[in-house]
C-alpha cells in the first residue's frame, strides 16, 4: 500500500502543469489527440471547480479536475496517474471534494480506445451513459456517471 497524499491546487500550479503535459503526450500517444482542446483553463472557476495534485515521496504522480457542468453535476477532466494506486487515491479524494462542494453526480468522457481508463471507471462504479454536451454524436468517445 502506498502513501498518498494530495494538494488542492490552482491549474497554474507547477506540477498540474507538469503532468498535464505528461497527459497530453501519453493521449496523443494512445488517440492522436492531446485532449488538450477539451479543457478550457480560462473557464476555471475555484469556487465550484477544484484540481489536485497528488504526490508520493513528495513526488507529484497523479492529477484531476472536477468542474461546473450544473447545480448537481461536476465533470472530471485531466485525470492522469503515473504510480499504481494514484489513481484511485485521486479519483476517490476529488469526489469527496465534489461531494463537499454540493455536487451529486460526476460525469466525464474518454475515448473508447483508452481500454484502461475504461476499465479503471468501471471497477470504481461508474456506469456508462448517454454522451452529454460536446461528445453527443462522438463515436469515439464514451461517457460515463457516478452518483456521489
Amino acid at each position: 500500500m502506498h502513501d498518498f497524499c494530495h494538494r488542492i491546487v490552482d491549474i497554474n500550479d507547477s506540477d498540474f502543469q507538469q503532468l498535464t503535459y505528461e497527459l497530453s503526450g501519453v493521449l496523443s500517444v494512445l488517440t492522436n489527440d492531446s485532449g488538450n482542446s477539451s479543457f478550457n483553463q480560462d473557464a476555471f472557476d475555484s469556487n465550484s471547480d477544484a484540481a489536485i495534485v497528488v504526490y508520493s515521496s513528495s513526488h507529484p504522480v497523479a492529477c484531476g479536475v472536477f468542474r461546473l457542468v450544473s447545480e448537481q453535476i461536476c465533470e472530471l477532466k485531466r485525470m492522469y496517474s503515473k504510480q499504481v494506486g494514484a489513481g484511485g487515491y485521486l479519483l476517490a479524494e476529488l469526489e469527496r471534494i465534489a461531494k463537499k462542494k454540493g455536487y451529486q453526480e460526476a460525469i466525464l468522457s474518454t475515448r473508447r480506445v483508452n481500454t484502461r481508463a475504461i476499465a479503471f471507471y468501471l471497477r470504481k462504479q461508474y456506469c456508462e451513459c448517454e454522451p452529454y454536451g460536446r461528445y453527443v454524436g462522438v463515436d469515439r468517445s464514451i461517457c460515463f456517471r457516478k452518483k456521489l
